[in-house]
């Protein structure tokens, strides 16, 4: 099926590769509503391929496709872990030898008005992201309601971009990157407020933001996993970095944080910052994609971005004039960019 792309294309990072001299990948969790698992199961299996293998009324997995497994789930612990047979069995209730089926029928779709279902993907090659937007177009044809279909609805589109190394030099760079251009990226997302009042995406400290943009910080692991867990001891940030932080020193990291078991050490970003716009029709996975290479463009400009963290410590404001100059010289110099993404 062709799909539908308005033009838009997804950008290469400015490094491609990883440590291991492989195309470095980038995992999606689309989250939304309006659709039961099973139909969104069958419009991954129709873009990607593989076989549709339901696992219980909570999740399903779309197995065999060339990329490896894709879970289709209702993003609840509680149902999935089926917490709620507790109480039941506790009433002396033997859930063994009953169907429970129409039980597990109402809670899925009590839930579904306010938790999202997830359709989330394995690790993608970076230059073979197109097939995205089939998936994205096919779910606004089954109507799939977004983040701004309700105020209940905290939706949103996350990126797991694997990190070129997992070094505490490359990860501080990525981090001072982000957090000099949050600004902006507030400001071009425009975060719905049911994400920005919920808990989930809160902004790192200002003290945190100023004490790892210092140009004498120490790129060591051991201070920054230290420091980011002190002020960040929670998934809940735009740009979470526990993962790939779990992935350099699993035992220093999961043991400063609240909750470790829901953190999955993975060479990889989480960035959670986008609305999931799955019901408009104008919305697209690349510019979403495109924004956070802005990001790694900063992150593997040194000379630069040292010079932005030096105006950003010095300035009264929150967006220094020079950062909101380094977006529109970018986009100036890159022809491409200035076509595909708008500032």
């Amino acid at each position: 099926m062709a799909s539908s792309n308005g033009g838009l294309g997804f950008l290469l990072p400015p490094v491609i590769h990883n440590q291991d001299g492989e195309v470095r990948k980038a995992g999606f969790e689309f989250e939304f509503s309006g659709l039961n698992l099973e139909t969104a199961a069958e419009l991954v299996r129709q873009v990607f391929g593989g076989r549709d293998v339901p696992e219980s009324t909570f999740v399903r997995r779309v197995v065999d496709t060339p990329y490896g497994d894709v879970t289709v789930e209702i993003d609840s612990t509680f149902l999935k872990q089926k917490h709620y047979e507790r109480p039941l069995r506790s009433l002396g209730l033997d859930l063994d030898r009953l169907d429970t089926q129409p039980l597990e029928n109402l809670l899925i779709g009590v839930a579904s008005n306010m938790v999202p279902f997830e359709i989330g993907l394995p690790p993608i090659p970076v230059n073979e992201l197109e097939p995205l937007e089939e998936l994205r177009q096919l779910l606004h044809e089954h109507r799939a309601e977004g983040t701004r279909a309700s105020l209940l609805y905290m939706f949103g589109l996350h990126i797991n971009p694997e990190s070129p190394r997992v070094d505490a030099p490359t990860l501080l760079n990525y981090l001072r990157s982000f957090v000099l251009l949050y600004p902006w990226l507030e400001e071009r997302i425009q975060v719905d407020i049911s994400r920005r009042l919920g808990p989930y995406i809160n902004s790192f400290p200002q003290e945190y933001t100023r004490l790892i943009l210092a140009e004498d910080y120490p790129a060591t692991p051991d201070r920054l996993i230290d420091d980011y867990v002190r002020f960040n001891p929670t998934r809940n940030r735009p740009l979470d970095m526990l993962p790939v932080f779990a992935c350099l020193d699993r035992e220093r990291t999961l043991s400063a944080i609240e909750d470790p078991h829901l953190t999955r050490p993975r060479p990889a970003f989480h960035y959670r910052m986008p609305n999931s716009l799955i019901d408009e029709p104008d919305w697209r996975v690349a510019r979403e994609w495109n924004t956070w290479v802005i990001v790694e463009r900063l992150a593997n400009d040194a000379e630069r971005m040292d010079r932005l963290a030096r105006e950003y410590l010095s300035a009264r404001t929150k967006w220094p004039a020079a950062l909101r100059e380094f977006v529109s010289d970018y986009h100036g110099r890159n022809g491409e960019m200035a076509a595909r993404v708008r500032v």
